[in-house]
């Protein structure tokens, strides 16, 4: 005989995000830089599968998938970095048969933003109308008097500026 134990979702009312995590909400994981190969490590997908084994969100869906391979993100140097037009061009959306009402985009890290803005915008195409917002596991902190801890959970807003790169500021409460 096996017993299943579910543990109570946790308590997230307190975290400015709480309100992402609903039971509606789909989680999408970001795209890897390269093509998708079956059984590689894709580390968003297992945030986002660990994110509803704790009752946070209703389900995982890969709505998103890199349709042309671009340099990895962590690899490259800041100044050839793709830009949220470069990672809107290069994904592709696999429509999903069950109902979308929120979507989650969930990477591990974050930088500026240009990931996670290229990604919402090719959503939003095949998503009109349905909010999208993103989370991401962790941040970069470039000035070092804004770090904290590591465990600071924050709003952050991630703007596309007119020269085409992205800036993601903290939003004030």
């Amino acid at each position: 005989c096996h017993a299943r134990l579910y543990e109570r979702r946790p308590d997230t009312s307190s975290l400015p995000f709480s309100a992402f995590f609903s039971p509606s909400t789909v989680l999408v994981p970001a795209p890897k830089s390269a093509l998708h190969r079956e059984g590689s490590l894709w580390v968003p997908h297992h945030i986002a599968s660990a994110l509803i084994e704790k009752g946070l969100g209703g389900r995982v869906a890969t709505l998103l998938l890199r349709a042309t391979p671009i340099p990895k993100v962590a690899t490259s140097i800041a100044s050839e970095r793709p830009s949220a037009l470069r990672h809107f061009e290069t994904m592709a959306v696999q429509r999903d048969l069950g109902p979308v009402r929120n979507i989650l985009i969930v990477d591990d890290i974050v930088t500026r933003g240009a990931t996670l803005l290229g990604a919402a915008n090719r959503l939003r195409e095949s998503y009109p109308g349905v909010p999208i917002r993103a989370f991401a596991a962790m941040r970069t902190v470039s000035t070092p008097s804004m770090f904290r801890a590591l465990n600071e959970p924050l709003l952050w807003t991630i703007t596309l500026q007119p020269d085409g790169s992205t800036l993601r500021r903290p939003e004030t409460p």
